[in-house]
């Protein structure tokens, strides 16, 4: 059975408190998040994908193929994983996997079944960062990050049963070649509350597993608000050594992924079950995993403080990110 033999992380050392924006855009009310984890201006979702991806595979590691999990492209018209298996080095099949936050789960699904069928190790590699801007950034919480794993026929947890629950909506969503998302936090909670609680029972229903039962819960996080209503499904504490968002922010596809990184580093031994949660665009999707061995801690948490800029700074780095080249 497919499982996780190493993984690895990338979170860029730059942080914008969120009160700064919105002491400079007048916004008024609490901060979201602590701060935003913000690339700078020689890094995007492909550089960020190369280190995380680096780390996964250590020094002698090698992978028949890599998948590419993002929103945020730094080019169109050609394949981010293709590049990236380049980059690395590895001479390998590239799939590129996208359409929403939640998609690394669809990725491991993909990954498992090349896994089992024989066809080698599959790097996976989820990278991110949805700029939004103005005073948007501060509803948006748009951070930037990257999480991989590298999946084997034997590794340290194996990729258990999925299931998923979905519903036809808009909460955040990208016109054509508009060059930021529209956001709608009312219709995001709200949808991630009940696609988390479909995805969740649909999985007690395929493997007899109570929820309450997993140690660790690693789940996508666009917003702390999703957090608390999540907190009403699982067991206390099963969050705790897996939430982020409040502290660096929306990172996207690549949330469940650091989620789960953490999730690895901190609380798994030798038996315990995890549990995977991805959302996006409506659709929840719930995974569980299994630990067979103690994984080889990376210092993920470590990571979640970084260097403090200024608003200048962050204005120079995203203003016009995604339309004109930097």
């Amino acid at each position: 059975m497919a499982s996780i033999l190493r993984y690895g992380a990338y979170l860029p050392r730059p942080r914008i408190p969120v009160k700064e924006i919105h002491s400079f855009y007048g916004k008024p009310g609490r901060p979201r998040a602590r701060t935003l984890a913000t690339p700078a201006l020689d890094e995007d979702s492909l550089t960020m994908a190369y280190e995380a991806a680096a780390e996964a595979l250590g020094p002698k590691g090698s992978a028949t193929t890599v998948i590419a999990v993002t929103q945020s492209p730094p080019f169109g018209m050609r394949k981010m994983s293709s590049t990236l298996a380049e980059a690395l080095g590895l001479a390998a099949t590239p799939y590129d996997v996208g359409g929403h936050p939640g998609a690394l789960l669809d990725a491991f699904n993909l990954g498992a079944a090349i896994v089992d069928g024989g066809g080698g190790d599959v790097l996976v590699v989820a990278s991110d960062y949805v700029v939004s801007h103005d005073e948007r950034a501060a509803d948006m919480l748009s951070a930037g990050a990257a999480a991989a794993f590298l999946l084997s026929t034997e590794g340290c947890c194996e990729l258990g049963a999925s299931a998923r629950a979905s519903d036809e909506v808009y909460d955040v969503w990208r016109l054509g070649l508009e060059p930021e998302p529209r956001y709608r936090l009312e219709v995001l909670s709200a949808a991630y509350g009940a696609a988390a609680k479909g995805a969740l029972t649909a999985l007690e229903a395929t493997t007899g597993t109570p929820t309450s039962t997993y140690k660790a819960v690693c789940p996508s996080q666009p917003h702390p608000s999703v957090l608390r209503a999540l907190g009403r499904m699982v067991s206390k504490g099963a969050l705790d050594a897996t939430s982020f968002v409040g502290e660096i922010g929306n990172v996207g596809s690549a949330s469940v992924g650091i989620a789960l990184a953490l999730g690895l580093d901190s609380v798994a031994r030798k038996g315990q079950k995890l549990l995977a949660l991805s959302y996006g665009s409506g659709e929840g999707i719930a995974q569980a995993l299994e630990v067979t061995n103690k994984p080889r801690a990376i210092g993920v948490a470590d990571r979640l403080a970084g260097t403090e800029i200024s608003m200048g700074t962050f204005y120079r780095w995203t203003r016009g990110r995604q339309v004109e080249p930097h």
